[in-house]
């Protein structure tokens, strides 16, 4: 569950980050359009708060919001070094690590 929720906080952490134009031009070389930088913030805003349900699941209300914040440091640390060195691996990261952190989970 912690691999779960760690992906959900940096594909979360992810959109709201590339939902900015500083981001955006660095990662697609474009600014992108309003309605797509909103879509992204909601998005960003969703996953971030969908992240606490797999923890809190699995461990309780209270050791799984702890988990949760503690979870949402590091994937915030992790995307800060990505788009510092790494900008383009983002996108991947973010859309591949979900699904992979489930499969992982059910095997």
């Amino acid at each position: 569950m912690i691999w779960i929720c760690l992906a959900l906080s940096f594909s979360g952490f992810s959109a709201l980050s590339l939902s900015t134009e500083r981001h955006h031009g660095q990662v697609f070389a474009d600014k992108g359009g309003p309605f797509k930088r909103q879509l992204l913030r909601l998005l960003g805003w969703l996953l971030l708060v969908g992240a606490v349900i797999p923890g809190v699941i699995e461990l309780g209300p209270s050791v799984g919001i702890a988990l949760w914040a503690a979870v949402l440091s590091v994937a915030a640390g992790g995307l800060v070094i990505l788009l510092t060195y790494r900008p383009r691996l983002i996108v991947p990261l973010a859309v591949a690590g979900p699904s992979m952190a489930l499969a992982v989970w059910v095997f």
